[in-house]
């Protein structure tokens, strides 16, 4: 089972207690903290932006914590107040606002003051110099992670062309088959379909190509047929496998994923290394997860199998 990506960010002065939160949290969680010096498994790479490398970990990364411990003094309304470094505070945000306030969670010091504009955000609290407090509070992040839901439908660009692939061609073509008691082809009524969705392993640069490649190695018959509501015929390849008619399609639409990648990624970032093909493929893992779960949600989990290339 892959491990989910998790990052730790935190002030220099408080490597120690990141390292500790990550003997705890490597349990379960692939863990990376933000000055490690692997060149694999760094956030920040030599001789490139930090902005531009906090960017790309966002979209690497399936949870982010934060710690926020007493490095700075300020004074707010003439009374000396004791708050985490700038860049923890804008890294916490930027995390938040990319994965959404249920990946996040600020871990912090009890003598902290915090603005009013973190009340939505999971906090866990602990007492400075007490380790068995530290320990606590991220065993309660670790929890909150572990039990929510896995990959769950969200704003990137997997979850919107999962719903658009949905809504536009699964959905209509199970309710055809639904409504007309299955299909029939050349004579004969077959009353039992599924519909198989094949996923390639990665997304290249041209996904239609790919698309037809696989589509050669499989032998199947092209068929159309008009639905209520649509501008133009469904066309989709058959099969006919153990007296079942299987509808086969191939999601051309994944290709968005690398344009909406490109477009979140900072201009200067290399869509030729390891760090964007990682990225690709957790996409490509979420559009999956999240076209499970709609099948679920709108009842059609049972017609329609979702394969990756090498279960076929």
């Amino acid at each position: 089972m892959i491990k989910k990506r998790l990052f730790i960010g935190s002030s220099s002065e408080e490597l120690s207690l990141a390292e500790k939160a990550k003997t705890i949290l490597s349990t379960d969680f692939d863990v990376t903290i933000w000055n490690e010096k692997v060149w694999d498994s760094s956030v920040f790479k030599i001789n490139q932006n930090f902005l531009s490398d906090l960017l790309k970990a966002t979209l690497q990364f399936d949870y982010g914590i934060l710690l926020g411990t007493n490095d700075d003094k300020v004074e707010f309304r003439g009374q000396v107040m004791l708050q985490p470094r700038d860049n923890v505070l804008f890294e916490l945000g930027l995390f938040t606002g990319r994965l959404g306030t249920s990946k996040c969670a600020f871990i912090i010091d009890k003598d902290i003051k915090l603005l009013s504009d973190f009340g939505g955000l999971s906090l866990a609290v602990f007492e400075n110099g007490n380790e068995p407090s530290f320990e606590n509070a991220v065993n309660q992040v670790k929890e909150l992670f572990k039990s929510s839901s896995d990959d769950e439908i969200n704003f990137f660009p997997s979850a919107t062309l999962a719903s658009v692939y949905l809504e536009n061609l699964i959905a209509p073509t199970c309710r055809f088959l639904i409504e007309n008691g299955g299909y029939e082809l050349d004579g004969i009524k077959y009353k039992k379909c599924k519909l198989h969705i094949l996923v390639p392993d990665r997304i290249n640069q041209d996904v239609n190509l790919q698309f037809e490649k696989l589509k050669s190695s499989i032998e199947t018959k092209n068929v159309s047929f008009k639905y209520a509501g649509r501008p133009r015929n469904i066309s989709i390849d058959t099969q006919i496998k153990d007296e079942i008619l299987v509808f086969i399609d191939f999601p051309t639409i994944i290709t968005g994923i690398n344009y909406a990648i490109s477009n979140l990624l900072p201009n200067d970032f290399n869509r030729l290394s390891p760090d964007y093909d990682s990225i690709l493929e957790r996409e490509l893992r979420r559009f999956i997860t999240t076209l499970k779960k709609l099948l679920i949600k709108h009842g059609f989990d049972e017609m329609v199998i979702v394969k990756r290339e090498t279960d076929i």
